[in-house]
């Protein structure tokens, strides 16, 4: 039975959708469906071999995509549904403190659904640390236009439509069920869960048709190689083994010339001072957190990539809140600007580009062109083809 507020939230989202002429699939207590976009299918893979996925059953599509239906695994047979057009990859055991995550942030996200989005006054979502810390991420990201998006812990989609609105194509990735239904629910309006927006909300349009939205672990997640042109995570997960699990994923992912970006929580020069613990949990009780320092995430993150870059951003300055907004802003940014100052920065931002591949057998590389050009001279003089065969070495 629909309670009250899931009521409320449906009401208002389709009011608002009904403004922007836009047609919504809802579930059954009324909260707005996503529709997974046809043309991204193929880029999903079984979580268990990595076996490409096709469609075998519709039961339920929308003008957009598809809500409801069931996927097979090429290889092994395995089926996945799509749910309230969501894919239902999740796959592998969890470990406890993954259960225990999942668990916080799928109740947090039921009491969200029972509201529309509202900027928070403070915290971590307010409107200044949004200005702080979403501008550099995806300034990092840019040019978004045409481009696709590999993201991991999605959440409620912050990043994920703003991505979108500057023209990305996006697979978005959370193990929150709850986290993705709240998504789904904002993708019709086209206005993100943020003081940030990329577009007049006069003329915001439906995001449907560039986010497809999959049930996940990050840990054992496969995806079509060499498909994305990007890819962005703001989840640390709990374990190396399984943030390097991730990377890898994430390498194999990207294109050649594509480029990951991410943030952790930083071991500041605040935190050193102060001698506070490393691994921490935001309350008690809470999701667990681990804070790095630069060498730390750079040799995590190498094996991977050969160009990484690593900056701290969103500076935590005493008493700057006390000024007037717009001037606590400025000073923030100029702070985390400032070669020393910058240590205050309470993330850690990673733009890592060139990922590494496996050898593949007979492949040939770029080599110099010059001597390339000087070899083939001499081949030719001594009356030989200038390319060799596997029984003529050179």
């Amino acid at each position: 039975m629909e309670s009250e507020p899931e009521m409320r939230f449906g009401s208002v989202v389709v009011k608002l959708t009904h403004y922007l002429g836009v047609k919504v699939s809802m579930d059954p207590v009324g909260i707005p469906c996503a529709e997974f976009p046809r043309d991204l299918l193929p880029l999903l893979r079984c979580p268990r071999d990595a076996g490409p996925l096709s469609i075998v059953t519709e039961l339920r599509t929308g003008s957009i995509g598809i809500v409801e239906g069931r996927l097979c695994c090429s290889k092994c047979a395995a089926e996945y549904m799509i749910e309230d057009g969501i894919a239902r990859l999740m796959e592998g055991p969890l470990s406890p403190e993954d259960e225990h995550e999942i668990r916080l942030r799928d109740a947090g996200h039921v009491r969200a659904l029972s509201e529309p989005y509202v900027v928070p006054a403070s915290g971590l979502r307010s409107k200044f640390n949004d200005l702080l810390e979403v501008p550099q991420h995806l300034a990092e990201l840019a040019p978004l236009e045409g481009r696709k998006v590999l993201e991991f812990g999605c959440g409620d989609g912050r990043f994920t439509m703003l991505m979108a609105q500057m023209g990305a194509r996006i697979i978005a990735v959370d193990f929150s069920i709850n986290a993705l239904r709240k998504l789904a629910g904002f993708l019709p309006s086209g206005i993100a869960p943020t003081a940030i927006q990329y577009v007049d909300r006069s003329s915001a349009k439906d995001l449907r048709r560039h986010v497809g939205l999959v049930q996940a672990d990050a840990c054992h997640f496969h995806i079509a190689d060499r498909s994305f042109d990007r890819a962005f995570s703001t989840t640390p997960l709990d374990t190396r083994a399984q943030r390097m699990a991730m990377y890898r994923t994430i390498a194999d992912a990207l294109t050649d010339e594509g480029r990951y970006v991410c943030s952790f929580e930083h071991d500041d020069l605040n935190r050193r001072l102060l001698g506070l613990p490393v691994a921490r949990r935001y309350w008690r009780g809470g999701v667990f957190i681990e804070h790095f320092d630069r060498t730390t995430l750079r040799r995590e993150v190498n094996p991977y990539f050969s160009k990484v870059h690593i900056r701290p951003i969103q500076p935590f300055v005493p008493l700057v809140r006390r000024l007037p907004f717009a001037c606590a802003v400025r000073v923030s940014l100029m702070v985390g600007a400032t070669p020393f100052l910058r240590r205050l920065g309470i993330l850690l931002l990673v733009r890592a580009e060139l990922p590494f591949r496996e050898p593949a057998e007979g492949a040939y590389r770029p080599g110099n062109s010059l001597f390339k050009g000087l070899y083939r001279r001499y081949m030719r003089m001594i009356g030989k083809d200038p390319l060799w065969t596997e029984d003529e070495p050179v």
